[in-house]
This record gives structure tokens, sequence and C-alpha cells, in this order.
């Protein structure tokens, strides 16, 4: 623009020039030389002025002070000494609004950021109703900021972040056809608490789900435990006793030359006979025997039956 200006003045110069040459040599008529001298004059005291406004421009048009049009796009034609153009930019624009400081409920001071994303559909009123509009939505937001937190405890903040959203949104959208704009969007993009609180509430989380799996642990042992002693309820004692006596067997053939016997098989036999209502006189050795003769005699019936199969094959 200003190379604009110099343009204009270096040609209304040119101009007069050549108008005081031709009434020198008296070649021009005197009538046509005032009429030139008055649009020279008019000319520089009107300065006109040509800006360029791209399609995604619009021009807020003020004619001594009065609001006169919407230009643009295109080339517009104004007079800088009456004329003022106000350039205003239709595309969508992010606001990030500035980060504040606010108290909950349970008075924890944290810090919020937020962004707003919005657009301009009202070109006069985004300049005439309002002074800037950016920051009056910073101040808007800053408000509705500190009024929603204040209500909310600080699990809550954290927990319900899109419904801050949407009540910042709403409270612009009350505003925004008054001032020209659509809201597109906004959003807390941060949430930072005090030092030492983060850590303490990760600690508070890790000792939460330990808690949770230490629970679910222990239905997981209580219900495996039902279902055995629910098992059990129909074994009789010479099969739990036979079931004893093969786990030792297993035992007994793995990698270590020592088995230490977890319990007696008299010990055993007392247990059996009172589980199962078998009364005894007290003589648990020749019950023990017993079950020995019944475990070794399942297990010929286990070896004849291999070598009948091995035969038939």
């Amino acid at each position: 623009m200003a190379d604009e200006e110099v343009l204009v003045f270096v040609g209304i110069l040119a101009l007069v020039a050549l108008v005081v040459a031709g009434v020198f040599t008296a070649q021009l008529p005197l009538q046509i030389v005032l009429g030139v001298l008055l649009i020279a004059v008019g000319v520089l005291a009107f300065h006109p002025t040509v800006t360029e406004f791209k399609e995604y421009e619009r021009g807020v048009y003020f004619r001594l002070g009065k609001f006169l049009k919407v230009a643009g796009p295109g080339w517009v034609v104004s007079f800088n000494t009456i004329d003022k153009l106000v350039k205003v930019d239709l595309r969508t624009q992010v606001l990030d609004i500035k980060p504040q400081e606010v108290i909950t409920q349970d008075n924890v001071k944290i810090r919020i950021d937020a962004v707003v994303y919005h657009r301009i559909v009202d070109a006069e009123k985004s300049i005439v109703e309002v002074k800037d509009y950016h920051e009056a939505v910073t101040n808007l937001i800053h408000a509705q900021v500190r009024t929603v937190i204040g209500r909310m405890l600080l699990e809550e903040v954290l927990e319900k972040t899109e419904e801050i959203n949407v009540n910042l949104f709403n409270v612009i959208k009350d505003v925004e056809e008054k001032w020209g704009i659509a809201t597109q969007r906004v959003e807390i993009t941060s949430i930072q608490l005090p030092e030492g609180l983060l850590s303490a509430m990760q600690k508070r989380r890790e000792a939460v789900e330990f808690k949770e799996k230490l629970e679910t642990e222990a239905r997981a042992k209580q219900v495996s435990i039902e279902i055995l002693d629910k098992g059990l309820r129909g074994i009789s004692g010479t099969t739990v006793a036979y079931l004893y006596l093969d786990v030792l067997k297993r035992v007994a053939e793995g990698k270590s030359n020592k088995i230490i016997f977890p319990l007696e098989l008299s010990r055993l036999a007392s247990f059996v006979s009172e589980q199962s209502g078998w009364k005894h006189k007290g003589d648990y050795d020749s019950i023990a025997k017993s079950f020995l003769d019944a475990y070794q005699e399942k297990q010929k019936e286990g070896l004849a039956k291999g070598t009948e199969g091995n035969a038939k094959e």
C-alpha cells in the first residue's frame, strides 16, 4: 500500500507539471488547465487506494466513520481521507486460550489449558458488535472454567473432561450469533496437577489394582476348593487312599532319591475312617495294611490289562 501511494503521488506531480508547461507554452486553454488542477487537488485531498481481498477475505467498509458495506473479494477502491477498510479472515481459526489456575471444590489448585475452533460468518458483526472477539471469547472461557471447575471435585474434573468441553461450547453458542462467529469445537488440552499429587494418585491407583488382583485370585481359589470339595464328597475312603498312594508312587518315580511323606499311613487311615463313618476300634495299622494291599491289587490289575492288550496286538 505504501508503494501504491508513492506511485499516485508521483503521477499527480507529473500531471501538474504537464499542465503548468502547457500554460506557459500557450498550447492549452485556461479552462482545461483549471479543470486539471482541480482534479489534481481533489485526488491529493482524497488519496484513493486500491485494496485486494482474497476469496477467503472480506473488508468491513466505513465511510466518515459510518458502516457502508462489506466489500470483497476482489479489488476495492477507497479514499484514505474519508474511508477505512478492516480486513476479516473467514477461514477456520484456532484460538489458544491462555492457561489459568483454578481451585476445585476440594481445594486443589490445578492449571487448565484450552483451545477454541471457530470462524467468522458475519464480518460486520465481528467488527461492529465486539471490539476484539478473540479477547472476548478468551475472557468468556476463563469465567466459565472458574465457575464449572469450582463446583467439581478433582476426581470429577479428570473423569468428566468431555462434559466440561460441552459446557464451554454451549456458553460460546449463546453469544456467537451476536458476535458473528460460529464455534466448531472447544477442547481442554491439558490439566496440570500440583507437584507430588500426580505421584500420589499413581500409587493409589496401583494399590487399588493390586487389591483387586488379590481379591480375584482369592475368589478363584475359593471356587476351586468348593469344586474339589463337592467332587470328593462322593469318593469312598478306599479311593482316596488309592489316589494318595498313587501320588506317592509318582513322586518316587521322579529324579529325587528321597521322599518325605506328608502324612503317615496310619494317620491317613484314621482320617478316612472318621470321614467315611467307618468306625474301627483303633487298629489303624491293619487299616493302613489293607490300603497297601488294595493299592498293590490295583497295580496288578493294571499290569494284567496291559499284558492282555499287548498279547491281542
